[in-house]
């Protein structure tokens, strides 16, 4: 184990109190496999990366015009469509596209699945957490960390630093992905894989999911109540401690993702007002916020060591109030976005 005794989440939470660089830890032998696989895998993505590079360049009602229905549209770029009912229809077909995801369940798998899909959330408790307690202690060794999104300031443009503002994710690797499928299939019940889908809008697996280790303390760009993006996505976390009220626990507010109306409202105010820097993954501050907890229910997803949460993130969430002196250590995992149009043929063409 070398200067660290202890092990897997117990050693993460040593490292980050005796301020152990947990950014520069890694060991850079084992990156150089992860970087070559990384390497071949930029292949398969090089369709999509010339996709963003044109969408980046295209004049703002030419990206509203072509990308309408996309996954990397996340909100109008013009005023002029931002004055118009465009981002609210387009969530409306993403809603109703994503709800012909239940027409191939079973009479008794219905009920509870359309209740997770009207929620946008499902949560449970897993056992035998330990048995990932191995992977934990190495991902920290071979991965590289990043932000992952969580910068160490809120995004009002103001570029003001976070103090005490810490976020590390590292990616596990594909090998590492797999064990953890195969542990999820061992303890999740018979039906996840329908409520998953259900979050997502299309008909997936868990062998789709990718998985990351999140560590974070203090606030951060994610402490403030948002959307991921118009178009429904399944992200989750495994708590790898026991959380509390104190500890960051995630935060949902139920059915937002629903409510096309109000989340557009917002999303095109931001737009009008030239607040880019929120109005893709669109922020509620002060009295829409205030208004927002009124609206719609708000969940706190505390629980012990092995609680599990999965959500559709296009409805408004957020990390909890951070107030303890531990950092948050989770297991991520998010399956893969798909546009409406892909979801829609997916789901067609699983029909029973």
């Amino acid at each position: 184990m070398g200067e660290h005794s202890s092990y897997g989440t117990d050693k993460i939470e040593d490292m980050f109190a005796k301020n152990i660089d947990l950014l520069h830890s890694t060991k850079n032998n084992n990156q150089t496999i992860v970087k070559k696989k990384f390497r071949l895998r930029k292949i398969y993505k090089l369709p999509s990366f010339l996709l963003k590079k044109l969408y980046k360049i295209l004049p703002a009602l030419l990206k509203d015009l072509f990308f309408y229905l996309t996954v990397i549209h996340k909100a109008p770029s013009s005023k002029f469509f931002a004055n118009t009912r465009y981002d609210e229809l387009r969530t409306i077909i993403d809603i109703k596209t994503s709800s012909t995801v239940l027409r191939s369940l079973t009479y008794d798998a219905y009920y509870d699945v359309a209740e997770t899909f009207k929620r946008g959330f499902y949560s449970t408790v897993l056992s035998n957490i330990f048995e990932l307690e191995s992977l934990i202690d190495d991902v920290i060794d071979y991965a590289k960390p990043s932000h992952a999104g969580a910068r160490p300031f809120f995004k009002d443009g103001k570029n003001i630093k976070i103090n005490n503002s810490f976020a590390a994710y590292y990616d596990f690797s594909d090998k590492d992905c797999e064990k953890i499928t195969s542990f999820l299939n061992n303890s999740l019940d018979r039906d996840f894989e329908h409520h998953l889908s259900a979050l997502a809008g299309y008909k997936c697996k868990l062998k789709d999911i990718s998985y990351s280790l999140g560590i974070v303390y203090g606030e951060n760009s994610n402490s403030e109540m948002h959307q991921d993006t118009y178009s429904s996505v399944a992200k989750g976390f495994i708590y790898l401690q026991n959380i509390d009220l104190d500890d960051a626990p995630f935060e949902y507010l139920e059915g937002s993702y629903q409510d096309a109306a109000f989340r557009s409202s917002l999303t095109n105010k931001a737009i009008i007002e030239g607040d880019t820097h929120s109005s893709g993954s669109t922020r509620l501050r002060n009295n829409e916020l205030e208004m927002a907890l009124q609206k719609f229910k708000l969940n706190s997803f505390t629980g012990p060591r092995g609680t599990f949460v999965i959500a559709n993130t296009s409805g408004y969430h957020r990390k909890g109030a951070h107030l303890s002196s531990k950092p948050r250590i989770t297991l991520n995992f998010e399956i893969k976005r798909k546009g409406i149009l892909s979801k829609a043929l997916i789901n067609l063409f699983t029909l029973k």
